[in-house]
């Protein structure tokens, strides 16, 4: 914990269901967010930033230091969210890589985030994934695995990973064209 207590995650996880007023019991210093309340920093500081983006007050390619500066807390905040597993923090943080927003452009993290979400079950991240290897970017370009990962996110209703089935099918790629 911030305040140097240690506890295990099942311990703060029943603190906080009995609300015992969110406080650690030997110090009384604040409990740390949880893994949701990690997500929602991060997610509420990337929507500020997004949000002046988007009304064209600045530029993803050239951030003000003040908005650079709340984007890198935005990051922190999701990578660790991310690495305690939360599928959310990892389909944003996979977009903020792949498309550059406020971050440097990284194939190969934004692969690995990808890869973290269609592994729990997002159909999007999926397809995504597929594209992905498809394409060879942030991997090893492979066919099979596009087919697999296109298939995986078609059985679940994704309609552009549906396309690309059919079109993997159409062509040949990494199944037996038909």
């Amino acid at each position: 914990m911030p305040c140097g207590h240690a506890y295990c995650r099942g311990c703060l996880a029943e603190l906080r269901a009995k609300d015992v007023a969110q406080k650690c019991p030997l110090c009384r210093d604040s409990l740390p967010p949880g893994l949701d309340g990690l997500y929602d920093l991060g997610y509420r500081a990337y929507r500020k930033v997004k949000g002046k983006v988007d009304r064209g007050e600045v530029s993803w390619t050239s951030l003000p230091a003040s908005e650079q500066e709340e984007m890198d807390d935005a990051v922190a905040v999701l990578t660790e969210a991310a690495a305690q597993g939360h599928m959310m923090a990892q389909v944003y943080l996979a977009d903020l890589y792949k498309f550059a927003q406020g971050v440097a452009q990284d194939d190969a993290l934004a692969f690995k985030l990808c890869s973290m979400a269609a592994q729990q079950g997002h159909t999007l991240s999926q397809y995504n994934l597929g594209c992905s290897y498809q394409k060879g970017e942030g991997c090893e370009q492979s066919d099979d695995q596009a087919f697999a990962w296109y298939s995986k996110a078609a059985q679940q209703g994704q309609p552009t990973a549906q396309c690309g089935l059919g079109l993997a099918y159409a062509k040949g790629r990494g199944v037996r064209q038909s």
